[in-house]
């Protein structure tokens, strides 16, 4: 199974020109690949006149060509007209043959002076992160711009555990007063989270962006938006942890989650619970029960 690690990148002002100039030059790479495709022209080696390391050039085509394929399909099934998908955010990637991670630095290729040249690029990493780092098999490392920071995210190969042999299935229901409640094979219920405190903390953060937008600050709104969604993921990580804890506790085969994609048309609605039902992430939490599941070799269905 595949996961992602962030790690954040401490680059002196002359890397982060470098690397701004390499991300901005890939999206462009990709976009004037991409329209090329659709106006009938060959995507090859040959046709890539970017100032970018070979390696990136290589990417920038197999990341057209995916686009290409997704545009294509989603043209197929519709009948009415679908525009082109564009790059805009800057960003770059580059495969596992290209990069090197060793203690707090990452390398990787970039032009300077015209020529293709590794730089060593500070960051911080975990103990944990080392550890996955140096022992798993790295796939893509995606580079992107949050906020003001650089950072890399890191593919790798995660080890499952076996699948458990025995019938055990325990189900788990999510909902907005109460996050989620397992029933286990044994007749057990176990209640997860605080709803009361999770949508207070919905309002109070509703309730800031309201007022920076009355007071024109569009940056402080983006941060305070960031900042709730960083609290509402941590939380939906612990509840998605103490599920599977609980699932492997009891020795269960099979965690069985309810099909939610219809749940804000069919759940009763006030003006009170209003914001809560459309801003609840039933669909993350399920996500993160599902992939930390089959990690512990436990098998998710949805019923």
């Amino acid at each position: 199974m595949q996961l992602t690690e962030t790690v954040k990148l401490y680059p002196n002002k002359y890397q982060t020109e470098l690397i701004k100039a390499t991300m901005s030059e890939y999206i462009s790479t990709v976009n004037k690949l991409v329209f090329d495709a659709v106006n009938g022209r060959s995507i090859t080696t040959a046709d890539v006149n970017a100032a970018l390391p070979s390696a990136l050039c290589n990417q920038c085509i197999r990341d057209a060509k995916s686009i290409i394929r997704k545009y294509n399909k989603v043209l197929r099934n519709s009948d009415t007209q679908v525009k082109l998908p564009v790059l805009k955010k800057m960003r770059c990637y580059i495969n596992n043959q290209n990069f090197r991670i060793s203690d707090d630095c990452i390398g990787f290729p970039v032009i300077i002076n015209g020529k293709s040249k590794r730089i060593s690029v500070k960051t911080k990493m975990s103990e944990r992160q080392k550890s996955i780092f140096s022992s798993s098999k790295l796939g893509t490392m995606r580079i992107v711009v949050k906020g003001h920071d650089l950072v890399a995210q890191v593919v790798y190969d995660a080890k499952e555990d076996a699948a458990s042999s025995n019938d055990n299935v325990m189900g788990v229901d999510l909902g907005i007063k109460c996050p989620a409640v397992s029933y286990c094979p044994d007749g057990s219920v176990k209640f997860y989270g605080n709803g009361r405190k999770n949508k207070y903390i919905r309002r109070h953060y509703n309730n800031l962006r309201k007022r920076f937008q009355k007071a024109k600050k569009p940056k402080a709104v983006v941060k305070i938006n960031n900042k709730e969604q960083r609290i509402m993921k941590d939380i939906d990580h612990k509840l998605s942890r103490e599920i599977v804890n609980i699932a492997k506790t009891h020795d269960v085969s099979v965690i069985k989650l309810e099909r939610l994609q219809n749940i804000r048309s069919t759940t009763r609605t006030s003006r009170k619970n209003n914001h809560s039902l459309h801003t609840w992430s039933f669909y993350r939490l399920a996500t993160f029960i599902e992939y930390k599941a089959k990690l512990a070799g436990i098998e998710v269905e949805y019923v």
